[in-house]
């Protein structure tokens, strides 16, 4: 079912216009089937028509005369394709027509003559080179019980050149596939640029109003689109405000109490203290998580591997060296520094909790810029791998060494995601993990950025 989808029109119009060919392919091969057998029976009709006409002829000429001149007549009668013999006693010998060989043209010949009262006629055969039938036999008793014999070398066989008419019929399906192809595109031509302007739609901005142009119903969607457009750009407005008042609300509060444990003694400061610090982290990561790629931050050139390196060097500075390998200073994407920088701190900051000997090294391709970070660790257990970028998913060695949200391989895959990239985690127990972030190196709009989420 994949390898025939790979052979499908994917434009509405192809679909159309390839249903509609091979519709009128079927249509056109029935109607020639049908034609040509009605047209051989037609041929065979008139074939046989003519036939009988020019026996009645002949027997009419010949009985229409004295007996006596007869067979002179009869000889008259006769050319190099046709010879005609009178005789006054003389029965149907063997060699003779039998009356069981075309019945239909001896009927019609004594119908159309008149003058005979038995006629029997043979049919020959058929000469593909020259499309005549040859050696044409027929013998007729006229009234007076004398005998008429008459032999045709050839007779033109009735024919249409159905060579034209075939291709009378191809020019005129052709057009109307033409007819339909312009109809088609004429119809999904609204839909495409819909489709189209729908991609480049963009909640942080104020998109233009989706142009309601085409049939009815394409003109129903884009108001429905507009209207959604709307007050989706109404909700995420609000989720934006809200996030900011949470941020306020929530890390005033954890100021104050950081500032009141500092009065405390020691044995009780320590504790609030971390609890505050895995607090303060556990909203700033839920906040990141929500925001993804979208802080209000401008999209801009990065220095990809200077940015890479002042992470390390965070860490290094916190007690937590982190190995630099290959770091290629041509690495320039665009996007926003401080979601990015959060992605690969979120990554740094898996790998140094959840291994050892981490390290970091950045690649830049003509189309992509590649971060990758690993570790040395025990890795990530097979059943687990699928979900480790679900929202708040900790395996079993997480939650046993503590610490840490469960959002950060989520919130670099949202951040990644926004930025039209993608994120591969590739892990093998006992050898370690290591992170892929790609980001592309040509700006990206919401559009691109969705279908880089589909190839995830």
């Amino acid at each position: 079912m994949v390898r025939l989808k790979w052979f499908l029109p994917q434009s509405l119009a192809a679909r159309t216009l390839a249903t509609l060919t091979v519709g009128f392919a079927i249509l056109f091969a029935a109607m020639v089937g049908i034609h040509d057998v009605l047209l051989r029976q037609a041929v065979e009709r008139g074939t046989e028509e003519l036939l009988a006409q020019r026996l009645a002829t002949i027997l009419d000429a010949v009985a229409a005369a004295p007996e006596g001149e007869r067979d002179r007549i009869a000889h008259a009668l006769s050319r190099a394709d046709l010879e005609v013999h009178w005789r006054r006693d003389a029965a149907p010998t063997p060699e003779h027509p039998s009356r069981e060989e075309w019945p239909t043209v001896a009927a019609r010949t004594a119908a159309l003559s008149g003058v005979a009262t038995e006629v029997r006629v043979r049919p020959g055969r058929y000469e593909d080179a020259s499309d005549r039938l040859v050696g044409i036999g027929a013998v007729a008793r006229l009234q007076d019980g004398s005998w008429l014999d008459m032999e045709l070398a050839s007779f033109n066989v009735l024919s249409a050149d159905q060579g034209v008419l075939h291709s009378y019929a191809a020019a005129v399906g052709l057009a109307l596939l033409l007819a339909v192809g312009f109809a088609a595109r004429s119809v999904s031509a609204p839909v495409s640029a819909l489709a189209k302007a729908v991609s480049r739609l963009d909640l942080e901005g104020e998109p233009p109003a989706l142009s309601a142009s085409g049939p009815r119903e394409v003109r129903q969607l884009a108001e429905a689109l507009n209207d959604m457009a709307g007050r989706t750009r109404d909700a995420f407005r609000q989720r934006t405000l809200a996030l900011g008042a949470l941020s306020h609300d929530l890390m005033s509060p954890i100021a104050r109490l950081r500032l009141r444990a500092e009065e405390l003694p020691d044995e009780v400061r320590e504790p609030i203290r971390r609890d505050l610090a895995e607090m303060e982290t556990m909203v700033s990561d839920v906040l990141a998580y929500l925001r993804g790629g979208h802080a209000g931050e401008a999209v801009q050139p990065l220095a990809i591997s200077a940015l890479v390196r002042t992470v390390a060097d965070e860490f290094a500075d916190a007690g937590t060296p982190v190995e630099e390998g290959r770091i290629d200073d041509a690495a320039v994407a665009p996007g926003r520094r401080v979601a990015i920088k959060r992605a690969v701190t979120n990554l740094v900051a898996n790998a140094v909790r959840h291994g050892r000997d981490s390290w970091v090294e950045v690649e830049a391709h003509p189309d992509e810029v590649v971060v990758r970070v690993g570790d040395r660790g025990p890795g990530i257990p097979p059943e687990d791998l699928p979900r480790v970028t679900e929202p708040f998913f900790r395996g079993d060695r997480a939650r046993t060494a503590g610490g840490g949200s469960g959002l950060g391989l989520s919130t670099a895959q949202a951040i990644v995601e926004a930025h039209g990239g993608h994120l591969a985690i590739e892990s093998a127990p006992g050898r370690g993990t290591v992170v892929t972030l790609t980001l592309p190196r040509r700006p990206q709009g919401p559009g691109d950025a969705r279908e880089g989420n589909k190839t995830m």
